[in-house]
């Protein structure tokens, strides 16, 4: 019960890193308006990662640790990127949260200088977060009972990276924007 939470809070962080990448990086190229409610798409996706990032320690802790993952580090090497994926992530997350800016008295988004050094750390967390989604999204939906047949998981597999493809451009293209452009 607690990997079916676990999965269904990933699925909805992926859903929500889908809304707020594109639309932040939209709004970092200039195409958009500040709005709180992308802000409030981050508090969302902010709340599923922390509570997934909590199951997914509690079911290695517990579930996992009983068993011998060592004995097969080859063949769940997959795994294991994947988690050290997610606990890289969660500190590129806690550095993202404030990496542009904030939003004054009046209501109005004040950027910060942006700077090289800002740039790599941005960059370099949307790829971890996006290779995180690749190795997961499959699993979960393994998780959640979406595949049944091979067949299904290819196509679970292609979708995890069309999302990471078109999610990624957006937002890379909106950090060079902002941040070289």
């Amino acid at each position: 019960m607690i990997r079916y939470i676990n999965s269904l809070l990933g699925v909805a962080a992926v859903f929500f890193f889908t809304v707020h990448g594109i639309t932040m990086g939209l709004f970092l190229a200039g195409y958009l308006d500040y709005s709180p409610t992308r802000k409030y798409w981050g508090y969302a996706l902010l709340v599923c990662v922390i509570l997934h990032g909590i199951l997914s320690m509690m079911l290695v802790i517990f579930a996992d640790g009983k068993r011998k993952h060592t004995a097969y580090f080859k063949k769940n090497a997959g795994t294991h990127a994947q988690r050290i994926l997610g606990i890289i992530s969660a500190i590129l997350i806690y550095r993202h949260m404030a990496a542009y800016g904030y939003v004054n008295e009046a209501g109005v988004y004040i950027f910060r200088e942006p700077t090289f050094g800002r740039f790599i750390t941005e960059f370099t967390m949307a790829l971890v977060v996006g290779a995180h989604i690749v190795l997961s999204l499959p699993k979960a939906a393994i998780t959640l009972g979406v595949i049944t047949s091979q067949e299904e998981m290819k196509n679970q597999r292609n979708l995890a990276y069309m999302i990471f493809f078109i999610v990624e451009s957006v937002a890379f293209y909106g950090l060079y924007q902002y941040f070289l452009g």
